[in-house]
């Protein structure tokens, strides 16, 4: 960040803030005092180089003022100008400088603040601070401030703040923040900040926060969040956020959240979220829950978690190793290491250890240990216990108690000849 701010003095020619230190030590050559001033008890007009003035003080260039209530006019670069307290309004050609400006200051090319500026303070190139600012700062290129702000920055190039922001921020290509976001940051390019945003973050390209967001976080191409989203954080092609996400997380491409989510999370080709999910979460191709999903799950080719509590769909897939309680469809298949209970729907496959409720597979299911409820397909294996009903072409079951429908049926535990039967096959013990 300071070499940031160095870079944009150097590029303004004018002085960083940190800069004014080399100011206070050049005192060698005391200034000149001198002046002409038409004042009655300290009221009235200065013309020169006056330590200060009640009034309207004129003066071609600023060395060692010391205070100005009322009006301050200079032409050329001041000097040395630190301790310079002006109230009022401070205008100049080159621009005013001044370590406190309570008011109004204007300069053509550039205004300079080295302790604090309390009003409104524009630059036609640049404004600069050393301290905080309480009120607007706008400079054409840059606004750049060393502390706190407490109002409006505005830089046509970027706004630059090594301190927090209370208000509004713009950059026209980068808004650039080392402390906390209360309020608006707007980068035309990107919007940066290291604390955490509590309002709106927005970047025509890039939203970064290096901290948490509550509010809205938005990037042209991506949105960056390294902790928790409380809110809504969408970019144009990724939503990246590394903590847990209450809200919205989209992205055009891909939405990635590292923990957990309450709400949505929606990316055109992948929904990613490592940790839990309580609502709905959408990928154009996939969505991928990493534990458990408690909702409603989309995925065009895949929905894939750890655990489905809910609704998923898949268009190739829905796979849940650990258990699917609620209703699984896919054009696919359907699967699960554990258990499916409720409803699952197959275009090709319906497999799991245990099946419960209503199972339908275009071509077959396939159950490890055991199956109760009903199940159709061309092909029902259930390798353990079927207690139900099963329909289908050829329906084989290694230990039947309840109903088999089908062309050819098995029955493991039935005594020959009633293992094998065309059409129905039954063992109601």
């Amino acid at each position: 960040m300071r070499l940031a701010v160095i870079w944009l003095s150097f590029t303004l020619l004018i002085p960083a803030p940190h800069a004014f230190a080399q100011d206070r030590d050049d005192r060698r050559r005391r200034p000149s005092h001198a002046s002409l001033d038409l004042t009655i008890d300290g009221f009235g007009i200065s013309i020169g180089n006056s330590r200060g003035v009640d009034g309207l003080r004129l003066n071609f260039r600023d060395d060692d003022l010391e205070w100005v209530n009322g009006i301050n006019f200079t032409i050329w670069k001041p000097r040395r100008n630190y301790d310079a307290e002006i109230n009022g309004i401070a205008l100049g050609i080159y621009g005013p400088q001044a370590g406190w400006i309570n008011g109004i200051a204007v300069g053509v090319g550039a205004v300079e603040v080295d302790r604090q500026m309390a009003g409104i303070g524009v630059g036609g190139l640049a404004f600069v601070s050393g301290g905080s600012v309480q009120g607007i700062a706008l400079g054409g290129l840059a606004s750049v401030v060393n502390r706190d702000i407490e109002g409006i920055g505005i830089g046509g190039l970027a706004t630059v703040v090594n301190g927090d922001v209370r208000g509004i921020g713009v950059g026209g290509l980068a808004f650039v923040a080392e402390g906390q976001i209360e309020g608006i940051v707007i980068g035309g390019l990107a919007s940066v900040t290291t604390g955490s945003i509590r309002g709106i973050g927005l970047g025509g390209l890039a939203a970064v926060s290096n901290g948490g967001v509550e509010g809205i976080a938005v990037g042209g191409l991506a949105s960056v969040v390294q902790r928790n989203v409380r809110g809504i954080a969408v970019g144009g092609l990724a939503s990246v956020a590394n903590g847990a996400v209450e809200g919205i997380a989209a992205g055009g491409l891909a939405a990635v959240t590292g923990r957990s989510l309450r709400g949505i999370n929606f990316g055109g080709l992948a929904s990613v979220v490592n940790g839990r999910v309580e609502g709905l979460a959408v990928g154009g191709l996939a969505s991928v829950v990493g534990r458990d999903m408690i909702g409603l799950t989309v995925g065009g080719l895949a929905a894939v978690s750890d655990r489905l509590q809910g609704i998923g769909i898949g268009g190739l897939a829905v796979v849940a190793p650990n258990g699917i309680d609620g209703v699984a469809l896919s054009g696919g298949a359907v699967h699960s290491l554990d258990h499916v209970s409720g409803i699952a729907v197959g275009g090709y496959l319906v497999e799991s250890a245990h099946l419960e409720g209503l199972i339908i597979a275009g071509i077959r299911t396939r159950v490890y240990r055991s199956m109760t409820g009903v199940t159709i397909a061309g092909y029902n294996r259930i390798q353990g216990t079927q207690r139900g009903l099963a329909i289908g072409l050829y329906n084989r079951a290694h230990r039947l108690h309840g109903v088999q429908i089908g062309l050819l049926n098995y029955a493991g535990n039935n005594k020959a000849p009633f293992k094998w039967l065309p059409i129905v096959n039954m063992n109601l013990r």
